[in-house]
């Protein structure tokens, strides 16, 4: 065969190799022959799930204010686009000094979470790199992280919490290079439903990846199929040739290891019956998330200690039509969040899996007319059986545009800074603290650096 056409077979697995993460670093050393009859116990097994929301989402209208004087601040800045105080969930809490809040009403799937104490809010958290005031801001006085309000800026300034430049180096990643060393399957550490990000990226390795609706496959090679078999067979001779150059003899390499990886975990996910929670229809969050179950429920076959997973929302930037389009976002958030934990809770591990969501950064509390725009400070959400739930973390701000939380137009300060939010994260993860420290290097410029989330 002449090199241009060994090289023409190579590339056809390419897209296979990527989504088996094997690109770049990893270690597939071992496949997962046997593992059907793995014996592994799960009692120290941890997932953490990020439920990236891509746009910025609005928190502000997630966990809006609700007692008098409070709600009137908030009322006044968001105008046409404020939420109906009769129709906000009420919300008890357990710190009297926090302001009174309500939930969306179209979040009311996760409102019994909540009461359960198995749902907290995070209040205006953002990127920092140090402690940050109104005050501060204006004299110029501190410093912030890059092109604040930029969305790529600031996805990547929230994914990878490296300081004012932008890294290469995600803190999921750097976590989850921390969590490999336990594991034999080091490549099924770090896993995405949604394709390359920057939370799991680095210079030596990229997050297995995975679909919706399973395993990522090669194209055209289905040896199930008559017509695709003698491709499927020619392939797999050029990969078992042997070459002279290293790069070729490498390449073919990760090919056959990329091959048996996708094969022999299809097989292990085809034997794992879906959980018989009814998935919301229509919703590809949750269709994701569906996913990272059923990944989750095999952890005792492939031997997995710890995972990260990453899913993402997109839809958020309601520069317009915010009224029409901001309940049913929420709405599928909601459904996808409440169907993955009863997932979660049928596999009896509530108390082992966390979610969490992030997001570019929150919105302005000024109305434009028909949305809002690009904000700063963002309220988000912690879930799962470990969270001590059933309340607010962190300050509620003002809600007023001349208040003492905001600046030009309308934008909140942020009062947590989301290394912080990371921190308390990770930790429950397993990362002590000197690693904390690495993956976080604006960790130690926070006084607070556990948020108190999580059971003792």
């Amino acid at each position: 065969m002449h090199d241009h056409q060994r090289r023409k077979f190579l590339s056809l697995g390419f897209k296979t190799m990527c989504g088996a993460g094997l690109a770049m670093g990893g270690s597939p050393w071992h496949t997962l022959t046997g593992s059907a009859s793995a014996n592994t116990a799960d009692g120290d097994y941890k997932a953490l799930v990020c439920i990236y929301l891509e746009g910025g989402m609005d928190g502000f209208s997630l966990l809006v204010p609700d007692s008098d004087a409070e709600y009137k601040e908030y009322y006044e800045s968001r105008g046409n686009l404020s939420v109906d105080r009769s129709q906000l969930l009420q919300l008890p809490k357990r710190n009297a000094s926090t302001v009174s809040c309500g939930l969306n009403p179209f979040c009311a799937p996760i409102e019994p979470l909540y009461h359960e104490g198995r749902l907290a809010f995070v209040a205006n958290v953002g990127t920092l790199i140090e402690p940050t005031t109104k005050e501060l801001y204006e004299a110029k006085a501190v410093r912030l992280p890059t092109q604040l309000f930029s969305h790529s800026d600031q996805e990547i300034q929230w994914q990878q919490l490296q300081g004012q430049a932008n890294g290469t180096e995600g803190w999921g990643a750097l976590a989850a290079r921390e969590l490999a060393r336990q594991q034999e399957r080091d490549y099924l550490t770090a896993i995405t439903l949604a394709g390359a990000n920057y939370w799991q990226a680095s210079s030596e390795q990229r997050p297995f990846s995975l679909r919706s609706s399973g395993l990522v496959q090669y194209a055209g090679m289905d040896d199930g199929t008559e017509w695709q078999r003698p491709r499927v067979e020619s392939f797999r001779r050029v990969n078992e040739l042997p070459y002279q150059h290293l790069f070729m003899d490498s390449y073919a390499d990760l090919q056959r290891r990329a091959g048996d990886i996708t094969s022999e975990l299809g097989a292990v996910l085809a034997n794992q019956p879906d959980p018989a929670t009814q998935i919301p229809a229509e919703n590809d969050l949750a269709a994701q998330l569906k996913m990272v179950a059923r990944m989750i429920a095999v952890h005792p076959v492939l031997g997995m200690k710890r995972q990260i997973f990453y899913v993402r929302m997109d839809g958020f930037d309601v520069h317009d039509h915010q009224n029409k389009e901001q309940p049913y976002l929420f709405s599928q958030l909601a459904d996808a969040m409440a169907y993955f934990q009863a997932s979660i809770d049928e596999m009896g591990m509530s108390d082992q899996v966390t979610t969490f969501t992030a997001s570019d950064f929150g919105r302005s509390l000024t109305s434009n007319g028909d949305g809002t725009d690009h904000g700063w400070g963002n309220h988000h959400m912690v879930m799962g059986g470990a969270v001590n739930g059933g309340d607010v973390y962190g300050t509620i701000p003002r809600m007023s545009v001349q208040g003492p939380d905001a600046v030009r137009n309308g934008r909140v300060v942020p009062t947590l800074s989301a290394s912080q939010y990371a921190a308390t994260l990770l930790r429950w993860a397993g990362l002590n603290e000197g690693t904390l420290d690495s993956v976080l290097p604006d960790l130690g410029n926070f006084a607070e650096r556990d948020l108190g989330l999580f059971r003792s």
